[in-house]
């Protein structure tokens, strides 16, 4: 399933990962992936796979390394409800 960002919640590349900035209640949220995960990945058309795809051919990370590194990632964004995986 297509992750997307929360409502009110923006996203922004940092050179050491990503900054999620929740405006309801001006909560940061720092992801130090690196060059691992994009922007464009919470835009409502990238779901795990495609995300690990896409990783693995930019970085050459084996796809197990990635396996098994995002959907605990992906947990704690959804937890913080800076993402959601609910269909609009």
């Amino acid at each position: 399933m297509p992750f997307r960002l929360a409502d009110g919640v923006q996203v922004r590349r940092e050179s050491w990962g990503l900054l999620f900035y929740r405006q309801a209640d001006h909560k940061l949220s720092f992801v130090r992936s690196g060059d691992w995960l994009r922007p464009a990945y919470f835009n409502g058309s990238w779901g795990l796979e495609s995300i690990t795809g896409d990783i693995a051919r930019r970085t050459g990370v084996p796809v197990e390394i990635i396996e098994r590194s995002l959907p605990p990632l992906a947990s704690r964004l959804a937890d913080s409800r800076v993402i959601s995986n609910e269909v609009r």
